[in-house]
């Protein structure tokens, strides 16, 4: 694993993670992507084969909405792509950045620099769910200095599909941060 974001490792396993996209885009399937340190409560699939059908891709939001992500901030640790022509593209095009990649040290600032070109040239219809909504919830909501939205998620007043532990320095802060909540259900032996 990587020792934190930005490192060699990080850099490549955001490779990776375009890899395995590309591949699978390739065979014309629908993906649901997602990192790791994601936990379900809910299946999303259904949720995403019918809501939002007027859309190719559907993101989480980071939350981060810095001039490095604009304009979509989009979460690229947890996504929905329909397959057709459009998301085909993107996904080669991603691919072929690997430069741009490696020289940003996120392959989440390439795909969003790659979502507004392809929107703008080819029609490519991006979803990110609103940082405020409920469903889809990550690092973001976890750190609020509030703990408003923390509060209802153990008061059980909202259902999210699922949790993301993004926004978070390491493994080993992702890991306490998940026992804290009593979602950690890997054995030692598999980390």
């Amino acid at each position: 694993a990587a020792g934190q974001y930005g490192d060699r490792k990080f850099t490549a396993m955001m490779m990776a993670k375009v890899f395995c996209v590309h591949m699978v885009s390739g065979l014309r399937y629908n993906i649901l992507f997602q990192d790791v340190d994601i936990v379900w409560y809910k299946n999303p699939i259904p949720y995403f084969e019918s809501q939002h059908l007027d859309f190719d891709l559907l993101f989480q939001d980071d939350g981060g909405h810095t001039l490095r992500y604009a304009p979509y901030s989009a979460n690229s640790g947890f996504y929905y792509v329909r397959y057709n022509a459009r998301t085909e593209y993107l996904f080669n095009s991603l691919l072929l950045s690997g430069d741009l990649i490696q020289k940003t040290d996120s392959h989440q600032q390439a795909l969003i620099a790659l979502l507004t070109e392809h929107s703008s040239l080819f029609g490519l219809r991006t979803k990110v769910f609103a940082r405020d909504e409920e469903d889809f919830p990550g690092g973001y909501q976890y750190h609020q200095k509030s703990g408003e939205y923390m509060r209802k998620l153990f008061a059980g007043t909202i259902k999210p599909y699922i949790f993301h532990m993004s926004w978070t320095l390491n493994k080993d802060n992702k890991i306490l941060y998940w026992q804290q909540m009593g979602e950690w259900y890997v054995k030692e032996a598999c980390v």
